[in-house]
């Protein structure tokens, strides 16, 4: 045992490991989980306190050894609703456990504890084999497949499996360099986005810059209700995320003298830019495509869509000044007075929004990505861009992360990205040419996002923006709701950070574009 294992509780186990779904969900572990679930990066929770924490189901996978249990554990909080989390249980080692180490110790004699199973090559192989046809299931969970299927896995994948340790809220297992499996760690009862636009994609007969879909494991809850457990896609070669790519350039970029906006790396920059704006609009028509699906299908969007839309924003915008003022005092000199200049002009939001609102016509509701930014993409070797992760604005409950909306918010999400990501490289010290640079910068990448965007939606086959006029107020209306979700998000998770979306919806007011690109192109 290593040094600090000692100090793991011990399972009170009354049973051998095979009987455990018997004498489990009594035994002392879901106690025990009140106090692992916290340390695991993917538990979202964080800032709730736990109040009850039980084993919904233990599903064995295996019939070799000690079988690995596919768990569904529920928790209540002292507040807010409950939630579902996927944990996978095993026996094995301390070092066979995840990066939040065991979750306990196993009686009896050696060094074996109970460990989150995900991270085991050989539960990876056993989930990924669920999806082979004529493969038996474990008792309460099906397999759902896409017309891709037989396709990924054609070529078993080569070397062993490991868990991909880049991720927030879910685990994905990588399989070599063909497959991807990924297991989603907060369970929502209802259809999972992610999935359903991956297979509704997978049918369209010019392939979506998003990852192949195969199908899905798909678990029930006591009552019957459908949980998504894991997603198999085709894996993507990639350079990373479009965040890592653009960051590595602007550093390059900035570390010369000349600042030259034409050497090598900003071309290539600006050419990617480009590029992620044309696949941006090729991904809105292929979610457009089909007139007869009753769930892709586009929609007018009507008056009464945006009346929502405005009164959603200026709802939010008076929390977030409460927010605010609650949060300034702990707040540096700086921050206090960019709140302050805010505030200033705070008051022009509601003229903005009366303008706006008076302006959209003519436009069209789809299915979209909804939480779309730069970590959302892949920059593949050749430079192209791959969309991931469609399951939407995590704060939203499922059904409201499937209904359709603009595909400007997409658009909105992608330029509030480029925002914070020359935020992120300005300098500790004052140094104005580089900050005039990045300012640059920023403005002329938003517009060539955004030229690129337009052309390739209006040579699409699907017409889903209304005229010049309506789509620029649209899109301001998204870039204030998100601004807004920013501000309160940093307030809850990172406080100083607050600056950064208050400066873009300050420019924004201040009719600046830079940090909205609402200019004209």
């Amino acid at each position: 045992m290593k040094p600090g294992e000692e100090a793991l509780p011990l399972l009170d186990a009354p049973g051998d490991w095979r009987s455990f779904p018997e004498w489990g969900p009594a035994s002392n572990l879901p106690m025990i989980l009140g106090g692992y679930l916290p340390r695991c990066r993917w538990f979202g929770d964080k800032s709730r306190r736990i109040a009850d924490v039980r084993i919904e189901s233990a599903v064995p996978l295996g019939t070799e050894g000690d079988p690995v249990f596919l768990c569904v554990v529920s928790a209540t909080f002292s507040e807010g609703p409950a939630r579902r989390y996927f944990l996978p249980l095993g026996l094995g080692s301390p070092g066979q456990s995840g990066p939040a180490g065991p979750v306990a110790r196993w009686p009896g004699a050696g060094d074996r504890v109970v460990v989150d199973a995900l991270f085991s090559p050989e539960t990876a192989q056993e989930l990924l084999g669920l999806f082979s046809s004529g493969e038996e299931r474990p008792a309460g969970f099906q397999v759902v497949s896409t017309p891709l299927l037989p396709g990924l896995l054609a070529s078993p994948p080569e070397g062993v499996p490991r868990a991909f340790g880049g991720e927030q809220s879910n685990t994905s297992l990588l399989f070599g360099r063909s497959l991807i499996l990924k297991c989603y760690r907060n369970l929502e009862t209802g259809t999972n986005p992610d999935l359903e636009v991956g297979a509704f994609l997978a049918e369209a007969e010019t392939p979506a810059p998003i990852p192949p879909t195969g199908g899905a494991l798909v678990g029930f809850t006591p009552e019957g209700r459908s949980l998504t457990v894991a997603l198999l896609q085709g894996f993507v070669d990639n350079r990373g995320d479009a965040w890592s790519f653009l960051m590595e350039r602007l550093k390059e970029i900035l570390s010369g003298c000349a600042l030259d906006e034409d050497c090598p790396e900003a071309v290539r920059v600006d050419r990617w830019i480009e590029r992620a704006g044309q696949r941006t609009a090729e991904l809105h028509q292929a979610l457009g495509r089909d007139p007869g699906h009753p769930d892709f299908a586009p929609v007018p969007l009507s008056d009464e869509d945006v009346e929502d839309l405005v009164h959603a924003i200026d709802s939010r915008h008076e929390r977030v000044m409460r927010m605010l003022a609650k949060v300034r005092p702990s707040l540096d000199e700086v921050l206090q007075n960019r709140i302050d200049c805010f505030s200033g002009v705070s008051g022009r939001l509601g003229k903005t929004l009366l303008a706006c609102r008076g302006a959209v016509r003519g436009e069209y509701a789809i299915r979209c990505h909804g939480d779309l930014h730069l970590g959302q993409i892949l920059v593949t070797p050749g430079g192209d861009a791959v969309f991931l992760d469609f399951e939407g604005e995590p704060a939203l409950p499922i059904e409201e992360r499937r209904k359709k909306t603009s595909p400007l918010i997409d658009v909105a999400g992608m330029l509030r990205s480029f925002h914070y990501l020359t935020a992120s490289l300005r300098p500790d010290e004052s140094d104005r040419t580089r900050e005039d640079w990045l300012d640059r910068w920023l403005h002329r990448q938003s517009r060539r996002f955004w030229k690129s965007y337009l052309k390739s939606m209006e040579g699409g086959p699907v017409c889903l923006l209304g005229e010049d006029a309506s789509t620029r107020a649209l899109l301001s209306l998204y870039l204030i709701r998100k601004s807004l979700y920013e501000i309160e998000y940093e307030i809850n998770n990172r406080p100083s950070w607050i600056g950064i979306p208050l400066a873009g919806l300050e420019a924004m007011l201040d009719g600046e574009g830079p940090a909205g690109a609402t200019d004209s192109p």
